[in-house]
């Protein structure tokens, strides 16, 4: 019954219109008052927070909300690979056969998730999953250091990416709208895979002026010209509400930290290595 709710409901519709509501400029009573009672539900950590809550104007201002630097130190050893979000982990383990998993028995297409021509950069490698709730911080980060030369926008639904949406619903994260973004590494390429969710009202990048929930259907492989260079946990993009991020590696480039699923990550905590 919830599945066929859902699949009835308007949810890119939806979502853009909770886009649009979160951006509209509230008294700063009625602001301060939505934000502490959205805390106190979803038990957000207020006191990670940089900007003071009455210096916010509108709703999403506090959906990115940017934290204290010293708070989510970037790891320095060479060759690290850090969590780009706050989340937790969700899955990972070796592309085979060119499918990942989405949860105990569902598998989905690497070729679906970041097209054919994407695909076998990444074919026999790794992946890793990383889901961020409603309570985590929102802002994106590069895992390692490396050059930007072009990305991806997939337009799609914006299925849930909950527990529910993710044993539910088939091939989901290749369902929902995402852009791919390669990062061109000292050892390899990362591919970061930003995926939509219902009441994602934009998925932003910081290296172009596109952005997710546009009312249109496309997909586009974009260059960026001149290219980008970023450091090991630079910001490079931002979720409104929560969402999921997709890290993809090379055959034989990565070598994972001890974790397992479930395990709460965040940005700049170490999740792996690279392999020369």
């Amino acid at each position: 019954m919830r599945y066929l709710l859902l699949r009835l409901l308007p949810k890119n519709l939806l979502s853009r219109i909770a886009g649009m509501l979160s951006d509209i400029e509230l008294p700063r009573p009625v602001l301060s008052s939505l934000i502490q009672l959205y805390s106190q539900i979803y038990k957000v950590k207020l006191y990670e927070m940089k900007p003071a809550i009455g210096s916010l104007k509108t709703f999403n201002d506090f959906f990115t909300r940017e934290l204290r630097p010293e708070l989510r130190p970037i790891d320095p050893t060479p060759g690290s690979v850090i969590s780009p979000v706050d989340g937790k982990i969700a899955e990972f383990g070796k592309i085979e056969q060119g499918l990942l998993v989405q949860a105990k028995g569902i598998l989905y297409s690497l070729s679906d998730l970041v097209g054919e021509k994407s695909a076998p950069i990444f074919q026999d490698g790794y992946f890793l999953t990383i889901y961020l709730s409603p309570a985590d911080y929102h802002r994106i980060h590069l895992p390692i250091s490396g050059k930007i030369r072009n990305f991806s926008y997939i337009s799609g639904n914006l299925w849930p990416v909950n527990n529910f949406g993710v044993r539910q619903i088939g091939g989901l994260f290749s369902l929902n709208e995402r852009i791919i973004t390669p990062i061109e590494g000292e050892h390899g390429v990362v591919g970061l895979v930003k995926v939509g969710a219902t009441i994602v009202g934009k998925i932003k990048v910081d290296y172009s002026d596109l952005s997710s929930n546009s009312n249109r259907t496309t997909q586009l492989n974009l260059p960026i010209v001149p290219e980008r260079v970023y450091h090991k946990g630079d910001e490079i993009g931002r979720f409104q509400l929560g969402s999921t991020v997709i890290l993809l590696f090379e055959k034989n480039k990565f070598k994972p930290a001890d974790i397992l699923p479930g395990t709460p990550v965040k940005v700049g905590q170490i999740i792996g290595s690279m392999k020369n």
